[in-house]
């Protein structure tokens, strides 16, 4: 993403009364929340516009006789910047007018449900479920999505993507399928910045953002150099990250095994097992440690407090309340009682 654009994102909130933005969050990993839920449907063409304008540098408008919705996250990175949007009824163009804020990244989209139609000058390409495709944010464009469509986008700068792929000019507009192993591997991937979990450094962040860019390059046409890099790097990690992604959205459900997870992945107990030693740990301990954490943010949050403690034990996925007490226990100090009720 645009240097300038995301110090914008990570010092300015849209501050117009009831507006669209809900919060501005972290300090390196700034995150924007946006919803025209709260908007009345008269005023959002207008709110759309001018945060398309002020946060993406995009031009929204609405398609006529269609519902005009969007709700989604924009997260940035050093580097980098990531979008994902539930929308329909609008179109998003970036025009010359637009292109004068030089900014020179190219967005990689992929559309997960629904269908979108972008176009390029006389380029026209239709996204369905799991498809992605290349846009430089140089060129004018726009994308249409006349139904409901989840739309998730990462925006990395054109000297940060361009000497890892093989000829990125002929990449611009071209379709890439949802059988590529590089596309799966980057949504699973993009997947655990939802939860915005181990980030915490600027280290971190910088090798979460190279880690993208691999995939990225390797979804679209890698140089051979590249792809050895990102092999090395990239592919293993993001895997792994996948997989906690994938053992985050699950919690709740207390059959959840490394064989279940695996097997979701297309992959091996044995080489999930391999992962998760990599970083010193099994994946008991992350599953565990996650359950707990994710009991301890409920029974500390007070739209949760008539909740009662099994009910969030059960959530949390644990079969026993008696083993989850000794867990909690040794794992915070306090049993889940005093946690509450301090």
């Amino acid at each position: 993403m645009h240097k300038k654009r995301v110090e914008t994102l990570a010092k300015c909130q849209y501050d117009k009364p009831n507006g669209l933005i809900h919060s501005v969050e972290g300090d390196g990993f700034a995150t924007l929340r946006f919803s025209t839920e709260d908007l009345p449907a008269g005023e959002r063409a207008a709110v759309l516009r001018d945060v398309g304008r002020k946060f993406l540098g995009v031009d929204i408008e609405p398609l006529p006789n269609r519902a005009l919705r969007i709700s989604g996250t924009l997260r940035t990175l050093p580097g980098l910047g990531i979008v994902s949007t539930f929308s329909s009824g609008l179109r998003a163009k970036r025009t010359k007018e637009l292109i004068g804020d030089s900014n020179d990244c190219f967005c990689f989209g992929i559309v997960s449900v629904g269908t979108s139609v972008i176009t390029r000058g006389d380029d026209v390409a239709t996204l369905e479920h799991g498809d992605a495709t290349l846009l430089s944010a140089a060129e004018p464009s726009s994308i249409v999505c006349p139904g409901m469509v989840r739309l998730l986008a990462v925006c990395i700068p054109s000297a940060s993507l361009t000497p890892l792929v093989s000829n990125i000019e002929a990449a611009i507009m071209r379709p890439i399928s949802r059988g590529s192993e590089a596309l799966k591997l980057l949504e699973a991937y993009l997947g655990l910045f939802e939860h915005e979990l181990g980030l915490q450094t600027p280290d971190l962040r910088r090798h979460a953002a190279n880690h993208v860019y691999d995939l990225v390059a390797l979804a679209i046409g890698a140089t051979r150099e590249a792809t050895d890099i990102a092999r090395d790097r990239s592919v293993s990690t993001a895997r792994l990250r996948g997989i906690k992604a994938d053992i985050l959205n699950n919690l709740g459900h207390a059959d959840l095994s490394i064989s279940i997870a695996a097997a979701r992945h297309g992959l091996t107990p044995r080489y999930v097992r391999k992962l998760f030693e990599a970083e010193g740990l099994t994946f008991s301990e992350f599953l565990l440690s996650q359950r707990l954490q994710h009991a301890h943010r409920l029974l500390t949050d007070p739209r949760y407090s008539d909740r009662t403690i099994s009910s969030i034990a059960f959530e949390s996925g644990f079969n026993g309340l008696s083993y989850f007490n000794r867990a909690f226990r040794r794992a915070f100090g306090a049993s889940p009682t005093e946690v509450r009720n301090p």
